[in-house]
């Protein structure tokens, strides 16, 4: 089979020697392979300038962001998600819109664009990374058990950490400290955790422990009282 990636020339010949060599009754097979061979370079031709309106677009609509012009990001946002769903550059544009509506404190619409994130996902990592968003928006709503089944059975090792926490944070919401100090291990198992993050997580295993073996109360024996000396007559 021709390889699709060598050069034009190199194609042609390829193509004059096999004609050469097998002659004029196979043409219909030729012309179904020249097809192939065209629809091959079509569609790479066409998913590069998909990408790149697909960028130019994204740079439009994070600048109408920074500029907080509502009619552009509506409108650029429509155009990321419509014409652009299949670049990463839609999901980006959706992790975005999600943060604008957490900060408005419309939780249901960023959850949304959360889903929509993690649904157009192609990239492995935009993937994980809209699951993790979705899932701790699902926890800052109090939907613990959907946020849980969401990340449940991740193991990629780039997000095990990630999801290890994660994990541990909703156990200690749901009042399983043995669960949640188990998920929080499993983070720390992840060696290259940065300090500060790795202390964060720390803290929160040893408080649970804490709050599991709490120190005893001090009792206080009160002193004992003396009766005054009788007066003397």
């Amino acid at each position: 089979m021709t390889d699709i990636h060598v050069s034009e020339d190199e194609q042609v010949e390829a193509l004059k020697r096999w004609l050469k060599e097998n002659g004029t009754s196979m043409v219909v097979g030729t012309l179904i392979g020249i097809a192939i061979i065209a629809g091959v370079w079509y569609w790479q031709g066409h998913r590069h300038v998909l990408a790149e309106n697909g960028s130019a677009t994204f740079s439009e609509f994070s600048a109408a962001v920074q500029a907080n012009n509502q009619e552009q990001i509506s409108n650029k946002w429509q155009a990321l998600h419509t014409e652009y769903n299949n670049t990463p550059y839609a999901t980006l544009a959706a992790f975005i819109m999600a943060k604008r509506s957490v900060d408005k404190g419309d939780l249901t619409a960023a959850e949304d664009y959360a889903k929509l994130a993690l649904d157009n996902a192609k990239h492995d990592a935009l993937r994980h990374l809209a699951r993790l968003r979705l899932a701790r928006l699902l926890v800052q709503e109090k939907k613990l058990d959907p946020a849980l089944a969401l990340i449940a059975d991740q193991k990629d090792p780039a997000f095990v950490s990630d999801y290890a926490e994660l994990r541990g944070d909703i156990y200690a919401q749901q009042n399983k400290p043995t669960e949640a100090r188990a998920a929080y291990t499993e983070a720390l198992a992840d060696t290259t955790l940065p300090g500060q993050r790795r202390s964060s997580i720390e803290m929160k295993r040893d408080d649970l422990i804490t709050s599991e073996n709490p120190a005893p109360t001090p009792v206080v024996t009160a002193a004992p009282t003396v009766a005054p000396p009788s007066e003397k007559k």
